[in-house]
């Protein structure tokens, strides 16, 4: 019996009325158009990935057969965080695109913070402070610390590194950007100018240690892929994607924490989270003062270091409750926490600071 080439036949059957006009030219189109070259700035493994599946897409496609293609890959440009993250995040997504920011002469946040310097082993001091981010640049920014405690060296502390700081040398605890107080020449109640701070990394506001303005955070967009693009416009050139990845969750964070970032943008960092890679849920948790909220976090796993970004928020509302940071030696199987900020209420008013020691 004559064997019976079925895609032949197929074909053949189907009315003349079902049969596409002739058009030689739609796989080239389709080809072209699934391997256009997209922005440098996606990465070199992004690209292979989204050519590689539109590559499949087309051919598939030009040949009329259905293609699944993966939820996470459409529109996203790569792997999403894990589907529990993924939930949490879209969720904060919308509840806080529902919560306008407001308006007012100054972005008021109240909150505490814990830190201490790692590399050299030594104990964490605690602080209790405020910041006054004026809107006009034509006003004073403030600092306002309420109290700290005084950091000392653990009685069990390995002797500082080699290079590395040591905390009964450097007398501090509170610090605001990379700008700290000083246990010799400083006391509480404190009130510094913002505005002080003049030099990169260590002027407050800033992200990730780049300085920005009111201005600049209240044009960030709500489009999530537009405001990635602003945030990677932010960092150092030629960062790998993983490196990319990290720094942008970092920026989020530190934008979602303090700084007054409107209800749009807002709920775009949270959708842009939810897009990045790595990312996994934390479930349900409390934060640094024991409140209770849901957290993601970002874990970088290298042979000599490790480091891990929590944010905690508030399930109900998408506000962020809390960022911890923790940092190892040898990946990530000795990671130990290195600081947290907790920010208590945050929001533009149009009261004036209270300035402890200033008339």
């Amino acid at each position: 019996m004559k064997k019976i080439d079925v895609m032949k036949v197929l074909p053949e059957a189907r009315p003349a009325s079902l049969r596409p006009a002739d058009d030689p030219d739609r796989l080239a189109r389709i080809v072209a158009a699934a391997t256009t070259a997209p922005s440098s700035r996606n990465g070199v493994r992004a690209r292979r990935r989204r050519l590689g599946l539109a590559w499949r897409v087309g051919i598939a496609a030009a040949a009329g057969v259905a293609v699944a293609v993966p939820l996470a890959l459409m529109g996203t440009g790569g792997p999403s965080a894990d589907p529990a993250a993924r939930s949490l995040l879209l969720a904060a997504a919308e509840q806080t695109g529902r919560t306008p920011t407001g308006t007012g002469r100054y972005w008021h946040t109240r909150g505490a913070n814990w830190g201490g310097l790692f590399s050299a082993g030594r104990t964490h001091g605690f602080c209790k402070d405020e910041t006054w981010v004026a809107r006009s640049p034509a006003d004073p920014s403030w600092w306002v610390v309420h109290s700290w405690s005084r950091v000392e060296a653990a009685p069990d502390a390995p002797p500082p590194e080699e290079g590395s700081f040591d905390s009964r040398q450097a007398h501090f605890t509170c610090a605001r950007g990379n700008r700290a107080l000083s246990e010799q020449t400083d006391t509480t109640p404190y009130a510094g100018r913002l505005n002080d701070f003049a030099e990169p990394g260590s002027s407050w506001p800033n992200v990730n240690g780049r300085p920005v303005t009111v201005a600049e955070l209240e044009r960030l967009p709500s489009d999530p892929e537009a405001l990635k693009e602003v945030l990677i416009g932010w960092q150092n050139a030629d960062l790998s994607d993983a490196k990319r990845d990290e720094i942008l969750f970092q920026q989020a964070a530190e934008l979602l924490l303090e700084l007054p970032v409107p209800a749009g943008a807002r709920s775009a960092l949270f959708t842009l989270l939810a897009d990045l890679p790595q990312v996994r849920s934390l479930g349900a948790v409390r934060d640094p003062l024991g409140r209770e909220g849901v957290g993601v976090a970002f874990r970088t796993c290298e042979t000599r270091y490790g480091t891990e970004t929590r944010i905690l928020f508030d399930k109900g509302t998408g506000r962020l409750l809390s960022v911890q940071n923790a940092a190892g030696k040898q990946g990530c199987g000795d990671l130990r926490p290195r600081s947290w900020t907790a920010v208590l209420e945050s929001g533009w008013t149009d009261e004036t600071p209270e300035l402890p020691g200033r008339s």
